[in-house]
């Protein structure tokens, strides 16, 4: 027997949005006509998503942010938060003053980054986010008063700068973080072992009363993999890589 579809889970970047990184009248019209419970699944931080809940009508709901790495389920609790520790950003520290990129640092609602580089003029145009621009030790002093973890470090740069952070890192933090190229430009490096439907299926569990079968899901990127083959109706968008296409029903 065929599960009912209760659920939407969405991502958001390649998914979602149109060139104008917004949310077309066709969209939104679509939603608002499906009336089912909604659920952002994104590599973005929690407040470059919640300008788009409110563009979909679904302001309060619950998210799925940094891939997986915080889940924020109904009344703004906080489910789960993945982080990894900040001896990881004490190690790029002389690799950054080398080398020409941006590193920009994501710990719960705050984005950190040590230049207003065209990098970071696009992401602020991109998510509608705003980030407090200081020098990377003191971020590190910040963070370490706070007792805070990271949920994501995002550099963004040529293709062979990327590729030297990886060769940096791996040796030591393999068993504890991810690196993913969201494109060639972009590195994110997230905890290792998180995903959006790992982190779906945790928030189904915590507040919802179905699972996985009973949720569609859009996507269009490797990160999406997961969350198109695990629930009960995924659909890859036109412009997704062939791999989340083959796994799409």
């Amino acid at each position: 027997m065929k599960s009912t579809i209760q659920l939407i889970c969405s991502d958001i970047d390649g998914t979602l949005l149109n060139a104008e990184r917004w949310l077309s009248e066709e969209t939104v019209s679509a939603f608002a006509k499906a009336g089912l419970t909604t659920i952002l699944a994104s590599s973005r931080p929690p407040q470059a998503m919640r300008y788009l809940q409110e563009g979909l009508g679904i302001l309060g709901s619950p998210l799925i942010a940094f891939n997986g790495g915080l889940i924020i389920g109904t009344d703004s609790e906080i489910i789960e938060s993945n982080t990894f520790t900040i001896d990881v950003l004490r190690a790029l520290v002389e690799h950054h003053k080398q080398h020409s990129y941006n590193l920009s640092i994501y710990s719960h609602e705050n984005w950190f980054t040590a230049s207003e580089d065209a990098h970071t003029k696009h992401e602020i145009f991109t998510t509608r986010d705003t980030p407090q621009i200081q020098p990377i030790e003191e971020t590190l002093d910040f963070l370490d008063k706070n007792g805070s973890g990271i949920h994501k470090l995002m550099c963004m740069g040529t293709p062979e700068t990327l590729d030297t952070i990886i060769d940096l890192l791996r040796p030591t933090y393999l068993d504890s973080v991810h690196f993913y190229r969201s494109k060639d430009t972009y590195l994110e490096i997230t905890p290792k072992y998180i995903d959006k439907a790992v982190a779906l299926d945790t928030l189904l569990k915590a507040n919802f009363t179905f699972g996985l079968e009973n949720v569609i899901a859009f996507g269009d990127n490797h990160n999406d993999d997961e969350l198109i083959r695990r629930a009960g109706l995924g659909v890859a968008v036109g412009n997704a890589t062939d791999t989340l296409k083959s796994l799409a029903n």
